[in-house]
C-alpha cells in the first residue's frame, strides 16, 4: 500500500511525482504507464495524485516545464553576464549544459521522446523556454564572432553548436572511460573551433 506522503510536512509531493513519472516514462514508455503506477512510484495514492495533476499529460508537461525552468535558471545568468568575455561565458555554459543533461538524463530523454504527447499550448510553452536558451547561446556566439559576422552565419553556427552539445546525453555513460568533466573539456575545445574557426 502506498504511504501517503501527501500528508507529511515538508514533502515535495509534486516533485516526487515528476521524478517517479519521468523514470517510468523512460523505462516503460509514456503510453503504457498508468496513473496508478506513477502514484505508487511517488509513494502516494491515486486520489492524492489528482490533487496535484489532472492527468498523465499534465505530469509530462510539468516534467518538461520544470526541467527547462531549472535549466534556464542555471544557464541564462552565465550567458548573460556582460562583465565576462563571451568565450568564457560559452565555455562555462557548455560545461553546465553537459553536467545538467547528464545528471538529469532521464528527464531530458523523457521530454525529447514524448513531445508529441503534449497539447499544443503545453508544447508552445516548452518550446518557448527552449527558444529563450537558444537565443542566449546565439547572442553569445554573435559576441564571439564579432560585428562582421552575418546573421545567417551566426544562426547556422548556433544550430550546429546546439546539435553538438545536445547529443551527448544520448551516448554518455557515467561508468564509461571518460567522466562528464573530461567530456565537457573536449567539447569546449570542439565548440571553440566551431565558433571561432568560423569567424570571418
Amino acid at each position: 500500500m502506498a504511504r501517503n506522503l501527501g500528508l507529511e510536512a515538508g514533502v515535495d509531493v509534486a516533485g516526487q511525482i515528476r521524478v517517479g513519472a519521468a523514470r517510468l516514462f523512460h523505462q516503460r514508455g509514456y503510453g503504457t504507464t498508468t496513473i496508478r503506477e506513477i502514484a505508487e512510484s511517488a509513494g502516494i495514492s491515486s486520489s492524492t495524485m489528482y490533487h496535484h495533476y489532472r492527468n498523465k499529460q499534465d505530469v509530462l508537461f510539468a516534467i518538461s516545464r520544470q526541467f527547462m525552468i531549472d535549466f534556464n535558471d542555471a544557464l541564462l545568468p552565465v550567458l548573460g553576464d556582460s562583465t565576462r568575455p563571451p568565450r568564457d561565458r560559452l565555455d562555462e555554459a557548455i560545461t553546465l549544459h553537459l553536467k545538467i543533461s547528464s545528471a538529469r538524463r532521464t528527464e531530458l530523454l523523457t521530454i525529447r521522446g514524448n513531445r508529441g504527447a503534449l497539447s499544443p499550448d503545453q508544447l508552445e510553452t516548452v518550446v518557448g523556454l527552449q527558444a529563450t536558451y537558444q537565443r542566449a547561446v546565439r547572442d553569445t556566439v554573435a559576441a564571439i564572432r564579432g560585428p562582421k559576422a552575418g546573421g545567417g552565419d551566426v544562426e547556422i553556427t548556433t544550430l550546429a553548436l546546439m546539435d553538438l552539445i545536445n547529443g551527448v546525453c544520448q551516448w554518455f555513460d557515467p561508468s564509461g572511460r571518460l567522466s562528464i568533466d573530461e567530456v565537457a573539456d573536449r567539447y569546449r575545445h570542439i565548440a571553440r573551433s566551431l565558433v571561432i574557426g568560423a569567424a570571418p
